[in-house]
């Protein structure tokens, strides 16, 4: 990459806020893109090199669909740019922990992946308690090892043991979350972050869909080095197992990858110095199906059973994307809500309130808003004490709260943590963290953020409040959240956004410019903190990978000072796994 060529990309990754090096970024993005299939990675960065003055459409378009024409949602990418590895205090992997900058790799991975037409892996998908896996020691410092399935066989070749990281204890720890050939990826992107001082021969063989063989090699390089060439370079070579066998030459090593059966690989490793070694690696069963949402709900129940906190004032369950289908996530998610809301009714002297988020900018809209509604009203528990009610992520009154919060937020001296970065602000939350705060900064705003989040707390806190008060004022025939679904569903679903594109957005301008909070919207979040200033306590039920943003949320309303404690229960589709997480408190395993 000559001069120009490299400025030119580093003034459109700068322009997304990115704060890490060209180099890691580049890395990171070829194993995000992996998830489409080995080619992407290469095609990628070839698209990067033949035009820097678009890398930004282009990543994101990758990231997307693994093509480069595509057109793809920046939500990822600005995660990827902006996010900072840190070390929170909340994971459903338990201790010991991985490093900070693999686990906020693995996070995008899993972020990625559930953003995949299918959802997951198609193949042998990530595994919990597979037990500890076994390292036989091959001649000089290679070694071969598998765990007790069978999922995988690793050999590593090192120049030096203990000079570089334990990229099999790592890559033991990450099943929990990612197949081995994902895992693989996110250590070949890690270990060149690192830059250990020594070089090594990593080769993986695992079954996902056919036996596959990952191979890539890390050495030292010079400090000024070109970011694009470097990683274009080192990339993983990806190939099926040939059934007659195949043969791979390391300096001193013998490896033989031999098709044993059709669902069993055999690898066998010969060091000159050495005896061989060998490991088994079986197929993938059946793709299961998932756990059965009725144990989760169990496990939830039982994880809430150790709170002791005052009532709960709100539950949000089933979060939805309009552009999809139902799926595990809904279901899951939604069961566990339904528990949770039966014991809370009888438990509680005060029920608590009802909310189900749904994502509505995406186009096109393939599950009308009508039938959302349905679902949820025939798997929740229906008593006028708690009434249901379904939230556009896309309201004007969610963005009229958030400019309120915006003016809290400078008014308490925070204004210097707050960067602009294109049409986005994003906070630093004093860890290293720089998430983004909004994403839209003009009036009749759109899109997400941190505050979009805080602002949904703050309406969960007093929802009939604030839905009076904006019927009456503006004379809906409905509260606005209504008006909104309602025309989603008059439309056919061929809006490319709810909050604008179905109530004016002219007539809600004034109240959702983020530097001028409407007085009277103002006035009602006003009242409805001081009225909730003993505390409000929420509770999300959500998908395991969001949760390093709730606990970002979190940190948020802290600075804010906003009188609210979150709780959270976040369960996995693939392990069937729930952790409840308080504020201020670990995982409850």
């Amino acid at each position: 990459m000559d001069l120009v060529t490299a400025r030119r990309f580093q003034a459109a990754y700068a322009g997304l806020g990115g704060r890490g090096s060209l180099t890691e970024v580049l890395f990171r993005l070829a194993a995000l893109t992996a998830l489409h299939g080995p080619d992407a990675p290469r095609e990628l960065l070839t698209a990067l090199a033949a035009e820097p003055a678009a890398a930004v459409g282009t990543a994101r378009s990758f990231l997307a669909t693994g093509r480069p024409t595509a057109q793809g949602t920046g939500g990822l990418l600005r995660e990827l740019l902006t996010h900072r590895p840190t070390a929170p205090r909340y994971d459903i992997v338990h201790p010991p922990r991985l490093p900070p900058a693999l686990e906020s790799l693995r996070d995008l991975i899993v972020l990625a992946r559930a953003r995949l037409p299918g959802g997951g892996p198609a193949g042998r998908g990530p595994v919990v308690g597979a037990g500890r896996p076994v390292e036989q020691p091959a001649g000089g410092s290679t070694i071969l090892v598998s765990p007790p399935d069978r999922g995988y066989a690793l050999v590593l070749a090192r120049d030096r043991p203990g000079h570089v990281p334990d990229l099999a204890t790592l890559l033991h720890r990450l099943r929990p979350r990612l197949t081995p050939s994902e895992a693989a990826w996110v250590l070949w992107a890690y270990i060149h972050h690192q830059r250990p001082p020594h070089p090594v021969d990593f080769l993986l063989v695992t079954h996902e869909d056919t036996a596959l063989s990952l191979r890539w090699r890390y050495h030292p390089w010079p400090g000024r080095a070109d970011p694009l060439r470097l990683c274009r370079d080192r990339l993983p070579a990806v190939a099926p197992i040939h059934p007659g066998g195949e043969i791979l030459l390391g300096d001193d090593n013998l490896v033989t990858v031999r098709a044993a059966a059709a669902t069993l690989t055999e690898v066998t490793v010969e060091h000159r110095t050495g005896r061989p070694v060998t490991a088994l690696v079986c197929a993938a069963p059946a793709r299961h199906h998932p756990p059965a949402p009725r144990r989760s709900a169990a496990r939830a129940l039982t994880l809430l059973g150790g709170y002791r906190g005052p009532d709960i004032t709100s539950v949000a369950c089933g979060q939805v994307r309009l552009d999809r289908a139902l799926g595990p996530e809904q279901e899951t998610g939604v069961a566990i809500g339904a528990a949770v809301l039966r014991r809370l009714l009888t438990a509680q002297r005060t029920a608590p309130l009802l909310t189900a988020p749904m994502d509505d900018d995406s186009a096109p809209v393939r599950l009308p808003p009508r039938d959302y509604r349905a679902y949820l009203r025939l798997r929740l528990p229906r008593s006028p004490r708690s009434p249901l009610r379904v939230v556009p992520r896309s309201s004007p009154l969610l963005y009229a709260i958030a400019a309120v919060l915006y003016r809290r937020l400078l008014a308490l001296g925070l204004g210097e943590r707050v960067q602009r970065h294109g049409g986005s602000l994003f906070i630093d939350l004093g860890n290293g963290a720089l998430p983004e705060l909004v994403t839209e900064t003009g009036a009749a705003a759109r899109g997400g953020g941190l505050l979009l989040e805080a602002a949904l707390l703050t309406y969960r806190t007093a929802p009939a409040r604030f839905d009076t008060y904006l019927q009456d004022r503006f004379g809906l025939p409905a509260d606005l959240h209504r008006t909104i679904a309602d025309a989603l569903d008059e439309s056919g679903g061929h809006l490319t956004g709810a909050g604008p594109a179905a109530v004016p957005a002219g007539r809600f301008a004034a109240l959702t410019d983020l530097a001028s909070p409407d007085p009277g919207v103002r006035t009602l979040v006003a009242e409805v903190l001081a009225d909730a200033a003993d505390g409000a306590v929420h509770l999300d039920v959500l998908d395991d990978y969001y949760t390093a943003q709730r606990q970002r949320v979190r940190e948020l309303t802290t600075l804010l000072r906003l009188p609210f404690r979150l709780l959270t229960l976040h369960f996995s589709t693939a392990t069937g796994e729930v952790a409840f997480h308080d504020t201020g408190v670990g995982p409850v395993p």
